[in-house]
């Protein structure tokens, strides 16, 4: 029997990267699965929530990253049981071992002080084609160095795929990321921004600045700052 637990992915305007999620979690045996839709308007998404077997939740406007929180689904799943906050596009790579959930569980009840566990996100295979690929393996970088609790890194976790301890009052620096083989991909460092599909061209259309970075040809300002700094950090003499 699998364990079951909470998942929460929050929507917005994309349905491939959905399904590959949903998918995986499917094969993962996970079926207490909730998608907390930002409001979407993109068509194939909208019939797709109409239909599916997965429980929806229907946000008013865009709610952002805080979603899970703000729609009221972690108050009520995650009050006294480990739950799981997923963005629709990380999924768990083909070699992560089966038994990641259990690991994500037992990491937390033995480190009581840490309050997620999730998925590092590989950067060993993204694609030339994708424009922001030295960037992200600068930004990423700095979550695979810092090593306290075996088999994990000690780096931040905000939507990625993770799981939380019950109750509430989670802080993002108070995280772990996993050591390979258990890692996840973030699906947009692999498209070609010059070659956009029609989902992604409506995706890009209708996302907020605000929420979305690494999707469109120009980084937000206050993300260049950062890279910027990093990179100083790494060649303190340039």
């Amino acid at each position: 029997m699998v364990k079951q637990y909470p998942v929460i992915i929050t929507v917005r305007d994309r349905i491939t990267y959905l399904k590959k999620l949903l998918l995986w979690l499917e094969n993962a045996g996970q079926h207490e699965i909730w998608l907390c839709d930002n409001a979407s308007t993109y068509p194939p998404l909208v019939e797709f929530l109409k239909s599916t077997q997965h429980h929806v939740v229907y946000n008013k406007f865009n709610l952002g990253h805080r979603a899970p929180w703000l729609s009221g689904l972690v108050p009520e799943l995650g009050h006294d049981r480990f739950f799981i906050i997923s963005d629709p596009d990380v999924v768990p790579d083909e070699h992560t071992p089966s038994d990641v959930l259990e690991m994500f569980e037992s990491t937390l009840r033995a480190n009581p002080n840490i309050d997620k566990a999730g998925f590092s996100l590989r950067i060993d295979d993204l694609p030339d084609h994708y424009i922001h690929k030295a960037d992200v393996i600068t930004w990423e970088s700095q979550f695979w160095k810092t090593s306290t609790v075996s088999g994990f890194y000690s780096s931040p976790i905000d939507t990625t795929f993770a799981m939380h301890r019950p109750g509430g009052g989670h802080l993002n620096a108070n995280s772990l990321r996993s050591a390979p083989p258990y890692t996840a991909r973030h699906l947009p460092w692999y498209q070609d921004l010059s070659n956009l599909s029609q989902e992604d061209s409506y995706y890009i259309e209708h996302s907020e600045n605000l929420i979305t970075n690494w999707n469109t040809e120009n980084l937000p300002a206050a993300v260049k700052a950062i890279l910027t700094k990093l990179r100083a950090t790494e060649n303190p003499t340039k």
